[in-house]
């Protein structure tokens, strides 16, 4: 099955990272010897998978960097993630979309073809309408020595979120306003499990939630039909966006050339 694509490279660089990487938006920030955005787009365009691939973020800019690509869209950013999303589908479906589209940041440079086409095949065995992958920290640990993540502990074992998405483009407009808080509270578990109710909390807490019962509220609560896609590949779940996680980027990509 095709994917078409789709990278939201319009968010804002951090204060914080910026003292380092003095760019407006993370996407340019120059890593080895590429902007961040070209190792994500890279790896979309060597996936067997995946078609058109449309870019979010700031246009020119971005067309100056894929100037002599092809079958690469761009158009401009939202106030968030969810309207940076809204404006490439909306893009997609005047060109005859497919009807499943893969979603990533822009701030995960490290992700390989290799990651991608093993998420999507792990997704083509399940039926769902949102997809969203965990990794469990050892393999993050052992791939990524020393790199620091927020990990949440359930039943099957201590897991962080991954930053691939796979969702059909029908369920958009239903899910927006549940998305759009998702969005918010992605960097805290504990807020994230507040938006479902005291029962998903407390068992977070407790340590006894699991992934299944987190996929059934989930669908009680949005309405649409969630999985939690469990990824062997690291490079699923370490973005960058803070110093210590763009001094590794720096280390582990210096020699890369396309």
């Amino acid at each position: 099955m095709y994917y078409d694509a789709v990278i939201l490279a319009g968010g804002e660089n951090s204060s914080e990272l910026k003292k380092i990487a003095p760019y407006d938006n993370e996407a340019l920030i120059i890593i080895g010897k590429y902007p961040m955005v070209y190792y994500v787009y890279h790896a979309l365009r060597n996936s067997a998978h995946v078609g058109k691939i449309v870019i979010s973020g700031p246009t020119e800019a971005l067309r100056n960097i894929f100037s002599r690509e092809k079958n690469v869209f761009f158009v401009d950013r939202g106030a968030n993630a969810v309207e940076s999303l809204v404006s490439a589908v909306k893009f997609l479906s005047e060109m005859g979309s497919n009807s499943r589209l893969l979603v990533t940041p822009t701030d995960i440079p490290f992700i390989t073809v290799e990651a991608i086409d093993d998420f999507i095949e792990r997704c083509e065995q399940q039926e769902a309408d949102f997809y969203y992958p965990l990794i469990a920290k050892e393999v993050n640990e052992m791939r990524f020595p020393g790199v620091s993540r927020t990990y949440v502990k359930l039943k099957e074992g201590t897991f962080t979120g991954g930053n691939l998405f796979i969702l059909r483009r029908e369920i958009i407009d239903k899910a927006l306003d549940s998305a759009l808080r998702l969005v918010e509270r992605r960097k805290s578990p504990l807020a994230m499990a507040g938006l479902f109710g005291f029962g998903l909390v407390w068992k977070l807490l407790t340590k006894q939630l699991s992934i299944a019962a987190a996929e059934q509220r989930f669908a009680k609560v949005i309405g649409i039909k969630g999985k939690a896609i469990i990824s062997s590949y690291a490079e699923v779940g370490v973005d960058v966006d803070k110093p210590s996680d763009l001094e590794i980027a720096q280390k582990y990509l210096v020699d890369i050339n396309f």
